[in-house]
């Protein structure tokens, strides 16, 4: 394949270490945040030659952190602890632990929202046993690249609702946010301050009833060039947001369900809602075809959604090789998903987990897929391994740099026994349900550039 003879020759040429030709190596930074279990989405390269991340954190005493890079001196600094930045005491209530949004340039300043990471109790009425007040309410964020400064925007007035999606209209100055659990829509006008809320989009969100009004609230809010906003919701419907409209709510006629191409014999789609099944997991608008594209979530199916010609049309299975094809992706969707050079979608995916001796089982591996649109090739070029074989098995972000380089925040597995030891005394339980099994870190990682994947 031509693509991992060009890997050999960077290797042998120095600029890469002499790997294996199905798998692909990743430089580790780490940002030393032993608390820290997450990360979502919040990873960009801004205008001013960084790369600015947040890491999250399921540990109830501690808030999410924001941290800078410096691809030249390959630094991180730590800017910022989120219930610092919003002046809100973590010792009397519930931290900000997430920073479950993207971050968004746009006039010199980044645009990011908080989340909770505090699940105990029962929805929606969610109150801590320790005496503190609930989570207060997630908060739209802005931080002034050339100053260093945050300021709060506005904050959701509803406690135990956190921003756990958003997206900037960057030409009309305009953040939407999904609150969490209720799925409700909020607006922030960025130049007059108005802030509004035009209630939820997904019946009663994940608080309502299993089955009747529960929906599993969608993780990615696409914006198109003409300003109206869409959204998809866990029974494959697509929503349609128009500020101009004085209903601006309404939903298209089309269904996610029918980019699903591929089943196995025995397979039954279940009446009854469920997790990842319907919404899309990740969309992204793409300038060379005046359309979206994005992932189903249950299936992982590339779809292209043109809302102006109200088209949908399935385009490829982007599960990597080793992972079962059907309705459902057993290794779940992720959001590690851009469009790059060449008209060419990135994808960082789950893949089948790599065996090692002598150290604990992982669930997956992380597998870097291409898909070039001009083509219709889709490509796996195989996992992701760190320094000393540690393998990449969880991530979702991704980001390619003016340098060149793909970056995510991912999920390392951790080999130095006292490092583990030090990992498992700093967060204790408090861990994603999904990755309690690993003792992990949250590295910023550094893949090949994303020329070195094309063709």
């Amino acid at each position: 394949m031509k693509t991992r003879c060009i890997l050999l020759l960077f290797a042998l040429l120095g600029y890469l270490p002499l790997t294996a030709a199905s798998t692909i190596p990743a430089e580790l930074f780490d940002p030393g945040f032993l608390e820290g279990d997450s990360n979502y989405h919040s990873l960009t390269a801004a205008s001013d030659g960084y790369l600015y991340f947040t890491v999250n954190t399921h540990h109830e005493q501690v808030s999410a952190r924001f941290y800078r890079f410096d691809p030249e001196s390959e630094e991180i600094e730590e800017i910022a602890q989120m219930n610092d930045i919003l002046g809100e005491d973590i010792d009397r209530m519930i931290p900000h632990g997430k920073v479950h949004t993207p971050l968004f340039e746009s006039e010199g300043a980044l645009y990011f929202a908080t989340h909770t990471s505090s699940y105990e109790g029962t929805l929606p009425n969610l109150i801590p046993d320790d005496g503190r007040d609930p989570y207060p309410g997630g908060h739209f964020v802005r931080y002034d690249l050339e100053s260093g400064e945050f300021k709060s925007l506005a904050q959701v007035p509803l406690k135990n609702e956190g921003i756990i999606t958003m997206t900037m209209d960057t030409q009309r100055q305009r953040l939407y946010g999904l609150t969490w659990p209720t799925g409700l829509l909020f607006t922030y006008e960025v130049r007059t301050g108005n802030f509004q809320q035009y209630g939820a989009t997904q019946t009663r969100g994940e608080w309502g009833h299993y089955a009747e009004d529960w929906e599993f609230i969608c993780r990615k809010l696409a914006v198109a060039p003409d300003g109206r906003l869409y959204g998809s919701t866990n029974r494959g419907r697509i929503w349609e947001f128009d500020a101009t409209k004085q209903r601006p709510l309404s939903f298209t006629p089309l269904s996610l369900k029918s980019v699903l191409t591929t089943a196995e014999a025995d397979f039954k789609l279940e009446a009854v809602p469920h997790y990842f099944w319907g919404n899309w997991r990740t969309i992204t608008w793409n300038p060379a075809t005046s359309s979206f594209w994005g992932l189903h979530g249950g299936s992982s199916q590339l779809f292209e959604y043109d809302p102006s010609e109200g088209r949908l049309r399935s385009i490829a299975n982007l599960r990597p090789e080793g992972v079962p094809q059907g309705l459902r992706n057993p290794l779940r969707t992720q959001l590690g998903f851009t469009l790059g050079p060449d008209n060419t979608l990135f994808y960082l995916a789950h893949g089948p987990a790599l065996p090692r001796d002598g150290r604990r089982p992982t669930k997956a591996n992380v597998h870097l897929i291409t898909h070039a649109i001009d083509t219709a090739e889709t490509v796996d070029h195989g996992p992701v391994l760190g320094p000393d074989d540690r393998r990449v098995f969880f991530t979702e972000s991704i980001e390619i740099a003016p340098d060149g380089h793909i970056y995510s925040v991912a999920w390392v597995e951790t080999v130095d026994p006292a490092r583990m030891r030090a990992i498992q005394e700093s967060r204790g339980d408090a861990l994603p349900a999904e990755t309690r099994d690993v003792i992990y870190e949250i590295q910023l990682i550094r893949l090949p550039p994303a020329t070195t994947f094309l063709d």
